[in-house]
């Protein structure tokens, strides 16, 4: 400190002048006065109210040995010093006042002139130290002001605003210090794998209170290490030395897999590397625990793509067993619905023989494609007729239609329509749109199909007299596994809008409450082939 500094070589040079000049009757207590007066301004000591009595004495052997009117300074400079020092606002004053009445004292004894001119010299003396105990309240309060800026500046340039720990740069200065002064340590860089994620769905102050957490649980883990660092955004670095390095890693393994993340919720990644076996240098090891960290971040990454492509089959095989389930499900329908009927009437079943061999047989065809899944399944797609197809699945789903007492009305159109399908799968798609609407129809319904030619494209209108389908509903009608039944797959319109993708043609619906439902879908009309073959008639079916 300055104070000490002019203090001592004040000392000094009052004691030489009194040695010299012959001044001092006394020269052994005044060079004993002053070593003792030294000791006590340059030697810390933690019982500081002691020293400063010791002092106050050795500075009044010290006057009145040298008796020189010079002391009257070296008290105020004495006296500026303890200002600094001591900070019990009482003490300050039973000091000063005891410096006061010891400069007094020894004046009065030491000067026959201050004892004629006593109140005076008094009253300026008291003036002098009022003067100096201000003068010192504000150089000290302008020190004590500089030093917590410094520390303040210390602090933005080498700790973490948030955290409070180190930063990037100050870690890689402490660690190089660290391998400089040690023969073995060991770095640990850790990154929090979750915190990305957490930024956006709980937002930034739960994420920093979350760091604040996790640096405070690295003090208390790690309280030993010589570094503990906020590495990075949601990295921290933690180096200590060790004896041994088998117990030193397994700790850390222990911490950093179970504890941590048990105490914060939070996932965590880290690398070790070990000086001098994994680097001679601050570099190296560093490059080593990074590298480390990399291959770690790697594994679990792999790992999760891995458990995510597990589960994306299953949910794949999910959907294959419920479409499944639900293809099958459509021609045992139709097969019990003609069983049923003949059993009721007691029909011979010949005349429909080949019909129910033909669902059967349908039946048999989705459930091999279903389980040889994967091997891709050659779709066959032919020059059809669509009237033909249509007349076809009326004439399946018309025992189920009267059972429910439905009504089926085909408008077919003047000329047929040819277009390039895989037939069992338009029927198939056509099969589900009237079974749903026989199932959206709670009362006797009808059911309507449309044929028509649109320039180059033939469109099949098909309507029910049902509820409807709530406008919120409509655009979520063709997401698979979305239904509103307590019994359905959400698979049906799913499995009906990608057939129709498929042949290159559009779906589209039209609902409102209480007034039906429509699906309008658009083909287009087979290229190179007649599109009037087979004049129809009047036009109507039902």
């Amino acid at each position: 400190m300055p104070f000490q500094a002019v203090c001592s070589l004040y000392a000094l040079i009052m004691t030489f002048i009194s040695l010299i000049y012959g001044y001092s009757e006394f020269p052994l207590l005044m060079i004993g006065s002053l070593f003792i007066f030294l000791y006590t301004l340059v030697v810390k000591s933690p019982y500081e109210p002691l020293y400063a009595l010791i002092r106050l004495t050795a500075l009044c052997g010290l006057h009145y040995a040298s008796q020189l009117d010079w002391s009257l300074t070296l008290y105020l400079l004495t006296i500026a010093q303890d200002y600094y020092t001591y900070r019990n606002r009482k003490f300050r004053i039973v000091l000063y006042t005891a410096y006061l009445n010891s400069y007094i004292m020894i004046c009065m004894q030491t000067s026959d002139l201050l004892s004629l001119q006593l109140p005076v010299t008094t009253v300026f003396y008291i003036l002098n130290f009022i003067c100096v105990i201000t003068i010192s309240k504000k150089i000290v309060r302008l020190a004590q002001s500089a030093e917590t800026l410094n520390r303040e500046l210390n602090m933005l340039i080498t700790h973490d605003t948030l955290t409070g720990l180190w930063n990037y740069e100050e870690c890689h200065k402490r660690l190089s210090q660290l391998l400089e002064n040690t023969k073995s340590a060991l770095l640990v860089i850790i990154d929090c794998t979750d915190l990305k994620t957490m930024n956006n769905t709980k937002g930034f102050q739960a994420v920093d209170t979350i760091l604040k957490q996790i640096a405070d649980l690295l003090n208390i883990l790690f309280s030993e290490a010589e570094i503990i660092a906020r590495y990075g955004g949601d990295e921290f670095a933690v180096a200590f030395t060790y004896d041994n390095k088998e117990t030193a890693v397994s700790s850390v393994q222990q911490y950093l897999d179970y504890i941590l993340p048990n105490l914060t919720g939070i996932g965590v990644t880290y690398g070790i590397a070990c000086y001098p076996d994994d680097g001679s240098t601050k570099d190296d090891l560093v490059l080593e625990a990074e590298h480390q960290l990399y291959q770690r971040k790697r594994d679990k990454w792999l790992k999760k793509e891995e458990h995510l492509l597990r589960t994306e089959k299953l949910r794949v095989v999910g959907e294959l067993a419920s479409g499944m389930a639900h293809e099958i499900h459509n021609p045992l329908t139709t097969v019990k619905g003609f069983l049923q009927i003949a059993k009721e009437n007691e029909y011979n079943i010949r005349n429909w023989y080949e019909l129910i061999m033909d669902e059967i047989k349908r039946m048999s065809e989705l459930t091999s494609e279903f389980l040889q899944f994967s091997k891709p399944h050659a779709t066959q797609f032919r020059i059809h007729s669509l009237h033909s197809c249509i007349l076809r699945v009326i004439w399946l789903t018309s025992a189920e239609g009267t059972k429910l007492g439905h009504e089926v009305v085909y408008q077919a159109p003047a000329e047929d329509a040819y277009v390039l399908m895989d037939e069992d799968k338009i029927v198939q798609m056509l099969m589900n749109l009237i079974k749903n609407a026989y199932e959206a129809m709670q009362k006797k319904g009808k059911v309507t199909l449309r044929l028509s030619r649109l320039k180059e494209d033939v469109v099949l209108e098909v309507e029910d007299t049902g509820t409807g389908i709530p406008q919120d509903r409509v655009e979520k009608i063709f997401t698979p596994f979305y239904t509103t039944k307590e019994t359905g797959t959400g698979l049906g319109l799913s499995i009906c809008h990608k057939i129709v993708q498929d042949h290159g043609g559009t779906m589209e619906v039209e609902s409102f409450p209480e007034n039906g439902t429509k699906f309008i879908i658009t083909f287009p009309i087979a290229e190179g082939h007649p599109s009037s073959l087979l004049p129809l008639g009047s036009g109507s079916s039902s």
